[in-house]
């Protein structure tokens, strides 16, 4: 099959609730012990992991039922292969789109992840002094936590995170040094996709929980506050 991998163990006549349980003890924090910021944080990391896991298990139904379809018509044996076929019809390759969605979801992550940082410090009472169509700027707010509230918010893992963003953003995922190949790159046997960021569902789990533990240990303390 086309289909590199399934990773998707959703099932659409499952409640949406049981989707997006995670591992993780912040998922089942009561709106009660959360602040507004935490609460918008974490509809968006919700519907990030159900948009991930429904698009990857609907694509993949759907790839596979035009390859069987393509399959299934009349031979020709002068006509095209079947892969030529389905890059004609389709247009775009399952591995393709796995990538641009993963890409996708992980600068959204990233986003919300700073606005959450954001709109905390705002209920908080900090006054940002960017104006309401600004946001304020990723050290400013690095120094706030840190000085306010004595939290850091750029652990190593976060300043990998936010380095990722950055190449999925402004380079489209290309691995430019030998540096950033091994750093994001896939394994070495796959060399054909070293120069691109690996984006698997795995490693785009991984970035959302991983985000998420900073951002539930910040609004720990912002609540104790």
């Amino acid at each position: 099959m086309l289909r590199v991998e399934n990773r998707s163990s959703i099932d659409l006549c499952e409640p949406y609730a049981a989707v997006v349980a995670t591992r993780r003890a912040w998922n089942a924090k009561s709106a009660w012990d959360t602040t507004r910021a935490f609460g918008e944080w974490r509809a968006v990391d919700q519907d990030l992991r159900v948009f991930l896991d429904l698009t990857t298990k609907v694509m993949n139904e759907r790839f596979d039922a035009l390859w069987t379809e393509i399959g299934e018509r009349p031979g020709d044996p002068d006509g095209p292969d079947m892969i030529d076929i389905f890059d004609r019809e389709v247009r775009i390759q399952p591995i393709d789109y796995d990538w641009i969605l993963r890409a996708a979801v992980v600068r959204d992550a990233v986003t919300a992840f700073e606005v959450y940082l954001e709109k905390v410090g705002t209920e908080l009472g900090h006054n940002w002094n960017v104006g309401a169509e600004k946001s304020p700027g990723w050290n400013s707010m690095v120094e706030y936590f840190d000085t306010e509230l004595g939290l850091d918010v750029k652990p190593a893992r976060v300043t990998e995170i936010r380095r990722l963003r950055h190449i999925l953003t402004h380079q489209r995922g290309e691995l430019r040094t030998a540096e950033l190949r091994e750093k994001f790159g896939a394994d070495p046997d796959t060399a054909w996709v070293s120069h691109q960021a690996a984006l698997s569902a795995e490693v785009v789990t991984q970035i959302l929980d991983d985000l998420g533990d900073v951002v539930h240990q910040a609004d720990s303390t912002a609540w104790a506050r």
